[in-house]
This record gives structure tokens, C-alpha cells and sequence, in this order.
């Protein structure tokens, strides 16, 4: 994934969604407000889902990306040869930009 994205839907669609992969959605910190938002960008706060047990799931509001070695964030990397315990969670998207070469190269392009 990019690092700018889109989430333009509400808790409850999200739990729905959830719901017909017969994943239950819990929401130990209340509900969390989500707005629709057309430009998620890396170390923004947005929505996730933490991984409680097979078949559920808790929808809280986090940072999108985590402070590496160097402490610059980290949202991208390969996974070729790496092994991920449970701390990896959905980042919950309904779009995603992708960049292009840009006409001019002073400037940045790209499409949803």
C-alpha cells in the first residue's frame, strides 16, 4: 500500500462488512467517531481493527504507521523471508493513491 488512503464509510458499515465474514467487532473504547475522510496520511490517526481472538476483532482509532530504527515512521516494507507474530492488524480502506511519473517532475501525480 501507498502511504495516503481513504476510508469513507461508518463504524457501523465496517462492522457489518465484519459481520459477514463472520468476524464480531467489539469496541473497547467506545465507538470510535469515524469521519469520512478522503486523504489518510502516514502517522495520521485513523481506524483499525486489533486482532482479540479468532472470530473477533476491536475497531479503536491508531496511528497509521510505527517509529522505525532510525525513528522515522515505517508503513511499507517487504515481508520476504520475515516472520509477523499477532501485532499486525487490517488498515481499513476504501481507496488507496497510487503515484505516477508525473508530467512535470517538479510536481507529485497519481491516481485513486
Amino acid at each position: 500500500m501507498c502511504n495516503d488512503y481513504r476510508l469513507t464509510v461508518s463504524a457501523a458499515s465496517i462492522v457489518e462488512d465484519f459481520s459477514d465474514l463472520k468476524i464480531k467487532i467489539t469496541f473497547s473504547e467506545g465507538i470510535p467517531n469515524i469521519e469520512p475522510r478522503a486523504d489518510i496520511k502516514i502517522t495520521d490517526t485513523a481506524a483499525i481493527v486489533r486482532w482479540l481472538e479468532r472470530g473477533s476483532g476491536d475497531l479503536v482509532q491508531r496511528r497509521w504507521s510505527w517509529s522505525g530504527p532510525a525513528r522515522k515512521p515505517v508503513f511499507n516494507f517487504r515481508a520476504d523471508g520475515r516472520e509477523f507474530g499477532s501485532n499486525r492488524c487490517p488498515i481499513l480502506a476504501d481507496g488507496f493513491y497510487e503515484f505516477t511519473t508525473p508530467a512535470d517532475p517538479k510536481k507529485r501525480d497519481g491516481e485513486w
